[in-house]
């Protein structure tokens, strides 16, 4: 069962993929905002659940975007991802910032394979504030998951000859590492080996093939999809709850 604020954040979403389905970009647009304000006040309330349901919102209508090629919606769907993150680490939102990290992942990635440089560019910009954000309050897990991000958006750029977008990318990710190991956090090794281990692990089952880090594969991860962790979560919470109540 969702919680109404998750539903809210549901229908807003849903709402905003039907305009850019039908190319309403205004809709989207306007869409796209009711999620920031609505986010802005769930994460003011520290309700991290439905702040994440918020993050697949936007993601899903900014992926929806970069498949319709409308740039102004995938720009501002990673923009207010962006302008999201910095008080959901003031608020220490570990678990949210894991799910910023990958919504931001899925539309950078796919801007990039679309070569649509505004909202790939976007996205390595918040990149670099979500894992310069995990250093600084030691998120091991988005510290790592967003180095990783950064380096499929460079891999990627490097396909589609995007030397700026590469270099770009590949900076951000090395301000994250130097900025790591200056505060005895995670190493450069552990980075480097983190996509490696992905690659190996989800390649071990074939339901989690979508998670195969771009570049580690034979058929490197084209998109990312949140939901099946978000309802494990979910299912794991309820089951919480029902065993405190025994």
């Amino acid at each position: 069962m969702f919680s109404l604020n998750e539903q809210k954040a549901i229908e807003l979403g849903e709402s905003g993929e039907k305009a850019v389905r039908e190319k309403n970009e205004y809709d989207a647009l306007q869409y796209i905002e009711y999620l920031r304000e609505f986010g802005e006040e769930i994460i003011e309330a520290k309700l991290e659940t439905d702040l994440k349901r918020v993050i697949i919102s936007i993601r899903n209508i900014g992926s929806k975007a970069v498949q319709k090629r409308i740039d102004a919606v995938a720009t501002s769907a990673v923009q207010v991802l962006k302008s999201l993150v910095e008080p959901a680490l003031e608020k220490n939102l570990s678990s949210a910032m894991w799910s910023f990290s990958k919504a931001v992942q899925e539309i950078g990635k796919g801007a990039t394979q679309f070569r649509m440089i505004e909202p790939a560019q976007n996205a390595v910009d918040a990149l670099e504030i979500i894992g310069s954000g995990a250093v600084a309050k030691r998120m091991e897990v988005v510290t790592l998951w967003t180095t990783m991000a950064l380096e499929e958006i460079s891999y990627l750029a490097d396909r589609q000859q995007l030397e700026d977008l590469s270099s770009m990318a590949k900076t951000a990710r090395e301000q994250i590492i130097e900025a790591s190991e200056a505060e005895k956090f995670v190493t450069r090794d552990q980075i480097e080996k983190y996509p490696k281990l992905i690659a190996q692990t989800v390649g071990e089952f074939s339901e989690l093939q979508n998670l195969q880090p771009a570049g580690y594969a034979a058929r490197p991860n084209e998109e990312f999809t949140e939901e099946e962790f978000f309802e494990e979560e979910a299912e794991e919470e309820e089951s919480k709850g029902k065993e405190g109540k025994t």
